[in-house]
């Protein structure tokens, strides 16, 4: 049997090359996207275990405005960076609703805040500018240098009221709760650019 003559070969060649690199333009983005999804996967994983065990420490007493408890956290952190320039940050919030009491005890004759949920403490730790809380941002004005929050003032200060906090808890009167909310900034997992994909993870737990 006769050989192919080599411009056959030659054509052949190039036709199988052409195919190949088709078939790549569509495989290796597919293939990236795999990846990307499995590391977000894994990253958002680590963001909420980290900030389920911060919050179950806060809601048990533990005070995060200290040095000592603040390095727990990062120790916790492993992937995340909780500095003031890093890419993480964890919002602490005591948020009560008021009753009445609270408003005698301030000795306020007025109480604008009566029966709504207001901040009580407020401790944010690592880079507070990649977001704020989603129920409101209480004036540093308001907030004390351990987080907490005077009665006179949040009994009657309408900017450290909880905005939309009861449709996600609606606290009975003389009711508290503990809230920890986290944004974890994954730049790197979005290099693609994908439609939809922030490259940040936001995550809340409360006790």
């Amino acid at each position: 049997m006769p050989a192919p003559p080599p411009a056959r070969i030659a054509r052949q060649r190039g036709s199988a090359m052409i195919e190949l690199a088709l078939a790549l333009s569509v495989v290796f983005p597919l293939l990236l996207g795999v990846g990307t999804v499995g590391v977000q996967l894994s990253r958002t994983l680590q963001a909420t275990q980290l900030t389920r065990d911060v919050a179950h420490m806060y809601a048990l007493g533990a005070d995060f405005s200290l040095a000592g408890t603040q390095a727990i956290a990062r120790t916790l952190s492993r992937d995340f960076t909780l500095s003031g320039t890093g890419h993480a940050v964890l919002l602490f919030s005591r948020i009560a609703r008021v009753q009445q009491t609270d408003c005698d005890a301030a000795g306020l004759r007025t109480c604008p805040n009566l029966n709504l949920p207001v901040f009580t403490q407020r401790i944010a730790m690592g880079n507070p500018a990649l977001r704020a809380s989603a129920f409101g941002t209480p004036p540093a004005t308001y907030v004390g240098s351990s987080g907490i929050i005077a009665p006179v003032d949040y009994c009657q200060q309408t900017s450290l009221v909880a905005s939309r906090f009861d449709t996600v808890l609606a606290l009975g009167a003389g009711q508290s709760t503990t809230m920890v909310e986290g944004y974890f900034d994954m730049p790197d997992i979005n290099f693609l650019r994908f439609a939809g994909s922030t490259g940040g993870y936001y995550v809340r737990f409360l006790f």
